[in-house]
């Protein structure tokens, strides 16, 4: 998503045993990946090993954001001033999904964006969930929460982030991600 890659293998080549991961995700996608390699080293692992099982996994890590409105997606240039105005008059919720290293919109949905989650998923690695959002209705959060506590199998554990600033700038306030590892 950056040039914060590179740089950091630039550093790295400059160091005995540091290994670079490339998540290509974000937020918390990234947070996934992190909390990972931290147990895998609190039991003994080598950073190679976190290395190559971090960089393993990140094509297993999922991100969805659910926008609001597309007010932001338009001003950033990555949508037309007639598509954002259709969507807001429509009502319209467009999932922004990051795939390959990159994010793309994948689905619209109408209404409440806390009742489509997860729906019909059975490929989600319980173990450890995120919800991630720029200043969302805390109603909306617990909505979202409840629905994921109901999850079977249920998740290990649910956690819930402030979204970082790649998200919060090209998709505005009232945006909500869950991010998670597939099985």
């Amino acid at each position: 998503f950056s040039s914060c890659y590179q740089n950091a293998c630039a550093a790295a080549q400059e160091m005995d045993e540091v290994y670079v991961v490339d998540s290509r995700n974000l937020s918390s996608g990234q947070g996934l990946l992190v909390l990972k390699g931290a147990e895998m080293a609190r039991a003994g692992a080598s950073a190679k090993e976190i290395y190559e099982e971090c960089t393993r996994l990140t094509n297993k890590v999922e991100a969805s954001f659910i926008l609001d409105r597309l007010d932001y997606m338009h001003k950033g240039g990555r949508c037309s001033a007639i598509t954002m105005m259709g969507a807001n008059v429509l009502h319209l919720k467009p999932c922004i999904e990051v795939m390959g290293g990159k994010m793309a919109p994948t689905k619209k949905y109408r209404g409440r964006f806390r009742q489509v989650l997860l729906a019909g998923r059975d490929d989600v690695d319980p173990y450890r969930i995120f919800i991630t959002h720029t200043e969302c209705d805390p109603a909306d959060v617990q909505a979202v929460k409840e629905l994921l506590l109901q999850h079977e199998p249920p998740f290990a554990e649910i956690l819930e982030t402030d979204a970082g600033s790649t998200v919060t700038s090209h998709c505005g306030p009232n945006t909500l991600g869950i991010l998670f590892m597939r099985k």
